[in-house]
């Protein structure tokens, strides 16, 4: 794409997102301040407003949120256990020890380099976005040295900043960043190979701090898009490139980049069939927030007014000026002239509806499903039933999350560490089957679905194990290698745990092995002891019948 192609398409994406942006304005002022200006220009540090909560008179919507966003977090994609496995889509790959346990270390690594990075840091202002405006991008970039991989790099785009185009399937086909930069970062990240009025400007006081529009442009190159990705590439020659543009000009900044796969994810929360930008619970509860930010508002003016009531007095009843301050003296003619007017105001009414609507606005945001009880500790049954009423509450949102951002976040991880020699070369049988991978995620979240699946599982087997008492032969129903299996799978067994089919063989072989030579010994020694026993039974005949020869004898 050239520049001037970038700046109009860019153009009317901006044009065209004015509607949802007057929504996301009012959500940026109650919701999360300090998050974005949608339409105010902010062309210089003095033009920043840090008082933009002031118009906030009620907080619970700005809690919610980051207690929802900081959730999700923890539970999907939580940086204290690995959230994610991988296996191979070929159930013969995932039998053979070899293969597992490379993929089981390769997925160990994948992981590694994600808390390697600062992943965690920006997942959590994605997830603030998603929960606030329905939409959020995060960028996935690669810091090399020398062409040595250093480590992953993550940029959560604030949402006024950036756009982009979607395919037929609803995933980014074109992505946009509008940077607003001084001269000064223009030549410190570019050079000097920038316009001469960047240069101008950054050699003058007057100049140095005034901020341009600078645009980023990730886009596909139609003609690479086949490319063999599983080599190492020149930035040329891979099927996504890149390309930095001053606004004002439609002009190149700096060289054209290149990436394997699309670095750009962009999650929605949930969205319409007619709308490219998704819609979140701040959307949903934003007449809920507007009436309790006005009831506020309203009961601290009536709190006022009975804190520091009005005066009232008769007409004739005043000879001096009101003096309200601390010991100010006042001249009235008579004590009764002047009385403090009572506004009759119902703060119990107001309270009322102002906790009706605290606990609506954190249902939306289902604070009370993911806050935990007041008593000193739960129990785990307690909290596996949380984690299971949070899954099947987010399970529309889980799925879109894994589909938009999760899937394809792993996916160029892993396919990042293989380019760089990080993960090793797979076993050969590798190569000789498919290989494609699916992703099983594993966080707490993932985890509460899967349980239900082990426990249906379990529940299964024992009841067949109790109908085995009467009829035996329900036991040759279940593939109970299958279930053994499964069941490891569920419960995220590493691979290295399992022995693979040929061990198992050859376990069982020699087990029977044993089992066979274990009852021909004993058959033996029954039928030694039977010899033994015979003989003793033959020598006592013989003593018996010797016996009675002699007796015969002497008789003679």
């Amino acid at each position: 794409m050239d520049s001037l192609e970038i700046v109009k398409r860019f153009d009317a994406l901006v044009s065209q997102r004015k509607t949802v942006e007057d929504i996301w304005e009012v959500i940026n002022q109650l919701v999360v301040p300090f998050r974005g200006d949608f339409f105010r220009d902010v062309s210089s540090e003095h033009s920043v407003s840090w008082r933009d909560n002031r118009n906030i008179f009620d907080s619970t919507a700005v809690d919610a949120a980051h207690i929802l966003a900081s959730s999700i977090h923890g539970s999907l994609t939580s940086p204290a256990i690995r959230w994610f496995e991988l296996a191979f889509r070929s159930n013969r790959l995932n039998e053979v020890k070899e293969a597992r346990q490379w993929l089981e270390e390769a997925a160990s690594l994948c992981f590694t380099a994600l808390q390697d990075s600062n992943f965690n840091l920006e997942a959590n202002e994605t997830y603030l976005d998603l929960v606030s405006y329905g939409t959020s991008m995060i960028i996935e970039e690669v810091e090399e040295k020398n062409g040595q991989f250093l480590r992953l790099n993550f940029q959560s785009v604030p949402v006024e900043e950036m756009w982009f185009e979607q395919d037929h399937a609803g995933q980014t086909h074109r992505a946009y960043r509008r940077h607003k930069w001084t001269p000064v970062q223009i030549i410190t990240k570019f050079g000097d190979k920038v316009p001469q009025s960047i240069k101008d400007k950054a050699a003058t006081p007057q100049g140095m701090d005034v901020k341009e529009d600078v645009v980023m442009c990730i886009y596909p190159r139609e003609d690479k898009i086949n490319a063999d990705t599983s080599k190492t590439l020149a930035p040329d020659q891979r099927p996504y490139g890149m390309k930095y543009v001053l606004h004002k000009e439609a002009t190149d900044l700096g060289e054209e980049g290149g990436y394997y796969e699309m670095p750009c994810f962009v999650p929605r929360w949930r969205k319409t069939s007619k709308s490219m930008w998704g819609h979140g619970p701040a959307m949903i509860a934003l007449p809920d927030i507007l009436t309790i930010n006005s009831l506020v508002e309203l009961i601290l003016k009536a709190t006022e007014k009975v804190v520091d009531p009005p005066t009232k007095v008769t007409e004739r009843g005043l000879l001096s000026d009101l003096d309200l301050e601390p010991a100010g003296l006042t001249v009235v003619r008579t004590m009764d002239s002047m009385e403090p007017y009572e506004s009759g105001a119902r703060f119990d009414v107001s309270q009322l509806q102002r906790d009706q609507l605290e606990a609506k606005i954190r249902s939306i945001f289902f604070v009370d499903q993911l806050e935990l009880k007041e008593s000193p500790a739960m129990t785990a049954t307690e909290v596996q039933t949380r984690y299971e009423l949070m899954q099947r509450l987010l399970g529309p949102t889980l799925g879109r999350l894994q589909s938009d951002y999760l899937d394809p976040l792993v996916q160029r991880t892993f396919n990042i560490l293989y380019r760089a020699g990080v993960l090793g070369e797979p076993p050969e049988i590798v190569f000789e089957d498919s290989g494609q991978l699916d992703i099983i995620y594993t966080g707490p979240l993932v985890r509460a679905q899967r349980a239900d699946i082990a426990q249906g599982v379990m529940r299964w087997a024992a009841t067949l194990v109790e109908l085995a008492e009467v009829t035996p032969d329900v036991l040759d129903i279940p593939d109970w290698d299958e279930i053994a299996r499964e069941l490891g799978s569920l419960e995220g067994v590493p691979a290295k745990l399992m022995r693979g089919e040929g061990d198992i063989k050859k376990a069982r072989k020699d087990r029977q092995t044993k089992m066979a030579r274990a009852e021909q010994a004993a058959q033996a020694q029954e039928e030694g002891a039977g010899m033994e026993a015979l003989g003793k039974g033959q020598m006592a005949l013989r003593e018996v019948n010797g016996a009675e020869e002699g007796t015969a004898g002497e008789a003679a």
